[in-house]
């Protein structure tokens, strides 16, 4: 029986001193990697001065009073985003990869990927790239950066004590060109396309001004330029400018048709097809509509409400 009670009390003893050495082992040290990634995306007080060199630190409370200088607010900004890009977020503390950022709604993958990463001693230098992917398939950046940090250990701390970009544009790359050229005229139709609908409202404001002051509606787009509006005598909140008067602007063709006592019709359409996908149109009803297929006539027929399957939200609009 005191066989059994010493061998209890030995393994008891054995197992506390086993907890007991397991909680007091401290965590291992924090890499000069997992620095960089609490720098961009950690979340507790101060995470990013925490890497800044003393020296550093200092001179920005000098001139800043305490306030976060503006590179270290980007850098804020860089994570926060990050964070709340609406994707899936992935960090890799080891591996060829940093960091990954899925985006399902327009299927676009952004990876951060390690190119090198060169420990000697208190000094680890890590440089960093950037891909691109939308559906699968490899997109081009408009710039190819490539990122160097130089990270120094200070007081039990990795700090980032230099950074540099480089930028290159590969331009006798025929794959790189086409890519960029396809973003750049993606976004030139965006921009288009945004206008027209904004000189659609504006053509029905003016409409809706001619009207309180007229039997009927206006097929003149240059007599709408000329609206004030009731009572004030100034022009609407969206004036018709002299490029809209004469019914082109930024690459789309306006045209006012339909025009009696009771009702008129405002359709816009790209002058070329590079200069966007979508036609738009409107009536006395102010509810702005377009057509997937850029023709004006469809949009007036059978077009859809904007803001159903249009990437925007809103349905129509109103005129004070």
């Amino acid at each position: 029986m005191n066989r059994i009670v010493l061998w209890a009390l030995l393994m008891t003893t054995t197992m506390l001193a086993a907890q007991t050495q397991i909680a007091t082992t401290p965590p291992p040290p924090q890499s000069a990697r997992q620095a960089l990634l609490e720098m961009f995306l950690g979340q507790g007080p101060d995470h990013l001065k925490r890497h800044l060199p003393e020296i550093t630190k200092k001179a920005f409370a000098k001139i800043e009073s305490g306030a976060n200088p503006s590179f270290l607010t980007e850098v804020e900004g860089i994570g926060m985003q990050a964070r709340a890009g609406g994707g899936n977020l992935q960090t890799m503390e080891t591996g060829p990869v940093l960091l990954v950022s899925d985006q399902p709604q327009t299927r676009e993958k952004f990876e951060v990927t390690v190119e090198r990463d060169d420990l000697i001693g208190d000094e680890d230098e890590i440089d960093l790239s950037f891909q691109m992917s939308r559906n699968g398939k490899p997109g081009a950046l408009p710039f190819l950066p490539r990122l160097t940090f130089i990270m120094r250990m200070e007081s039990g701390v990795w700090r980032l004590n230099e950074a540099s970009v480089l930028a290159r544009m590969p331009l006798a790359d025929p794959d790189f060109l086409k890519d960029l050229v396809g973003q750049i005229e993606e976004k030139q139709q965006r921009t288009n396309e945004f206008t027209a609908t904004f000189s659609i409202r504006a053509i029905v404001a003016a409409e809706t001004a001619y009207h309180t002051k007229h039997p009927g509606y206006t097929c003149s787009l240059s007599e709408l330029a000329t609206v004030r509006s009731e009572g004030s005598g100034e022009r609407p909140r969206m004036p018709i400018d002299s490029d809209l008067a004469k019914g082109t602007k930024q690459g789309y063709v306006f045209a006012l048709t339909g025009c009696d006592p009771l009702h008129y019709k405002i359709a816009a359409e790209p002058a070329t097809p590079s200069a966007g996908h979508r036609a738009f149109c409107a009536d006395e009803s102010g509810v702005l509509k377009f057509s997937k297929n850029g023709k004006a006539s469809t949009c007036l027929s059978s077009g859809q409400n904007f803001g159903e399957d249009s990437g925007e939200v809103s349905a129509g609009f109103s005129v004070d």
